[in-house]
């Protein structure tokens, strides 16, 4: 939700501290963002910044064996994190979280209703714990340590100019389904596109896979927008009915656009329409041809505002808008002068081309900017495809501390037609909290068995970083530095995510439920990979007994104190660890549904001890078995809802669907 505080100033907090009473206070934006307390001896030094524009504030607490203990009041739109530290050179991993976070590697808390952040000191000397409401316990320890303060730390930190959260929110909701392009490229027609949704409709809806999106191949492919973006021959209905058929399917439609015009005729007869050269000719530039001109209103009204009037009167909710980079880096770049002449810049124009588009579309159509990572998107569209043509396992986690808090990243179409790729793919994407568009042929669909992986990963989790630094920080690095594609956008730049690049087989995410909360630990194999022992301390756990379940091999490894091993797996292999805290009663420890394993099927568990019966509410899908295993705890189950039966050391209740939808459940048991 939205902060209700003024506009967060570019500016230092208050910072209060009082030696007598041993109480330190920091306020900021008219409220108190810290109280807390610290141990006597100890002394604290607040060191004010040096550079007005990264506005950076530290707080050095030093003492012997100093503890600084309070409460951080945030927004709502606020989560705990890590910052880089000894931990993940002891097991480099990525991190998310889907709902409170309360790991262990956290010392951070990131508010992005505000955008600034307050950090402590790393590996183990800081905790957080959410309390609720946007409110957490905050206690560092240590002879000497530095809290530090940072406003506008996405905007100004990570030079991401045009990033004000306070403005707009992002999108919550999953974002899965087809897309015709890797499959078909521009030989695609009307009845593929009807046969692909049909199969998502009868098989795949249900799961979360709603989206069917047609690519390039559709346009007439002659004269100037709007006329330009009507349907050829191979979509004799046109985009309406194509819309509606989808829409009625319960399906959501979606449709590429691309930005550049190629009409000379239209250049001539109104170049002031278009980015110009210095002799005032439309300026020509590689997979874009003509630029038209965000700034020109005139442009607006007769060549982009119509061609998005008529797909959201056609009923399209999603829309791709692509030569985004091309139209910024290889149009209006080269003509700057221009730009400047009127008052404005490239960037300026080139953001009222893309929020004409959003207003005409409005906040409920999901807004796709592609290619290539795009800052000047940033608070107009809903997500952004980071590299080049095909998928990009490296994208996400260059960009991860990104998503869903900049954008929604996008790694492109997760075709799943190769060995291998129909599990690790839709995994990946699922962990990272990405969108989810698969990109094979219609009929290579009707093959169910082909499909776990992508039933599996969907509906896409809604994570947040666990982790405000990136795995690989190249291009994040290049970005601070102020990097672009200045000399042409044709070829991946300098932040452009790389498709393939350094990869990382660990990725965990941290589930919180109100009733419970379990982590989930991927083991993403592009190559082979030994044998590893996995230490829960370095995942963050807080010492105790867990049980561990791998989710695709349906395997029950046992319980543990410590740490336990992960097995060895071959090239494009994939594991998915469910680790719960072991109760002193019976509990789920996996569910079937979703690599999650209860992430969004389990919508209330609950243990009666009085009559010793595990109870709870799952949401599933029509004619997808459904099934729940259960750690008894020591003891017999007596009765339950659905047939229950014993599978390698669990007791597993099974039920087939026969709608999707909410169920209750129970299992009874005795001693």
């Amino acid at each position: 939700m939205f902060s209700p505080l003024p506009v967060p100033p570019n500016a230092p907090a208050v910072i209060l501290v009082d030696q007598a009473h041993h109480s330190l206070t920091i306020q900021y934006n008219g409220r108190s963002l810290f109280e807390g307390v610290f141990t006597d001896g100890m002394q604290l030094e607040v060191v004010p910044s040096s550079d007005p524009e990264k506005v950076e504030q530290t707080i050095a607490c030093s003492g012997p064996a100093g503890i600084l203990d309070g409460t951080i009041t945030a927004t709502q739109d606020s989560f705990a994190a890590e910052t880089l530290g000894p931990q993940q050179k002891r097991f480099p991993e990525v991190r998310n979280s889907d709902g409170p976070s309360f790991n262990l590697r956290n010392n951070a808390v990131y508010d992005r209703g505000q955008d600034l952040v307050l950090i402590g000191p790393t590996d183990g000397a800081t905790t957080v714990q959410p309390l609720g409401k946007g409110r957490y316990h905050f206690r560092a320890h240590g002879d000497a340590f530095h809290i530090v303060f940072r406003p506008r730390f996405y905007q100004k930190h990570k030079n991401i100019a045009f990033f004000e959260p306070w403005k707009r929110q992002v999108r919550r909701d999953s974002t899965a389904g087809w897309c015709s392009w890797w499959a078909y490229e521009t030989d695609i027609d009307e009845k593929t596109v009807l046969a692909a949704a049909d199969v998502f409709a009868r098989n795949l809806k249900d799961f979360g896979l709603d989206t069917i999106q047609l690519d390039d191949g559709y346009e007439a492919g002659a004269g100037a927008p709007p006329g330009f973006w009507k349907t050829n021959s191979k979509f004799p209905s046109g985009l309406d009915y194509l819309a509606k058929r989808i829409t009625a399917m319960g399906l959501r439609a979606g449709i590429w656009v691309g930005s550049q015009v190629s009409d000379e005729t239209v250049t001539k007869q109104h170049p002031e329409w278009f980015a110009c050269d210095p002799d005032g000719k439309a300026h020509r530039g590689p997979w874009i041809d003509f630029g038209m001109d965000g700034s020109n209103k005139t442009a607006l009204q007769n060549l982009i505002l119509p061609v998005f009037e008529q797909f959201k009167k056609d009923g399209f909710k999603y829309v791709k808008i692509d030569s985004l980079r091309h139209l910024l880096y290889d149009s209006y770049y080269p003509c700057r002068a221009q730009f400047e002449a009127k008052g404005t810049t490239p960037e300026l124009a080139w953001r009222d081309y893309l929020s004409a588009a959003r207003r005409v579309l409005g906040d409920d159509t999901y807004l796709l900017a592609c290619w290539g990572v795009l800052p000047e998107a940033v608070g107009i569209a809903d997500a952004c495809r980071l590299g080049t043509d095909g998928f990009g396992p490296s994208t996400m986690l260059q960009y991860n501390s990104w998503n869903n808090v900049v954008w929604r990243n996008d790694p492109d179409h997760v075709d799943i037609h190769g060995a291998g790729e129909d599990i690790i793919r839709p995994t990946l994407v699922s962990m990272a909290g990405a969108q989810l568009l698969l990109s094979d042929k219609a009929e290579f669909y009707e093959d169910q068995s082909r499909l776990e992986g992508a039933k599996r990963a969907v509906p896409i989790p809604f994570t947040l970083p666990g982790q405000l630094y990136d795995f690989d920080p190249t291009k994040t690095d290049n970005l601070i530095n102020g990097l672009r594609n200045k000399n042409g956008g044709t070829n991946p730049g300098p932040i452009d995510a790389d498709q393939r690049g350094p990869e990382c087989p660990w990725w965990q995410l941290d589930v919180s439920r109100p009733f419970e909360s379990w982590t989930i630990l991927t083991r993403l194999s592009w190559q082979a990979l030994p044998e590893q022992h996995v230490s829960f301390s370095d995942l963050g756990l807080a010492p105790g007994r867990y049980a561990v379940y791998e989710f695709w091999s349906k395997k029950y490894l046992g319980e543990f104190d410590d740490s336990f091993e992960a097995a060895a797996q071959p090239a494009k292999g994939t594991s998915v660890y469910c680790i719960r805290k072991v109760l002193d009663h019976p509990q789920v420890i996996s569910t079937s549904r979703h690599i999650t394993q209860g992430g969004p099927d389990l919508i209330q568990v609950k243990w009666d001890a009085k009559t010793r019966t595990l109870s709870g509410t799952s949401k599933v899908v029509r004619n997808d078995p459904y099934e729940l295993r259960v750690r008894t705890a020591g003891l017999r189950v007596k009765g339950a809802s659905w047939d229950v039966t014993e599978d390698n050391g669990l007791s597993v209740m099974r039920f087939n669907p026969k709608r999707t939808g909410d169920v209750n459940w129970a299992i009874r048991f005795t001693k």
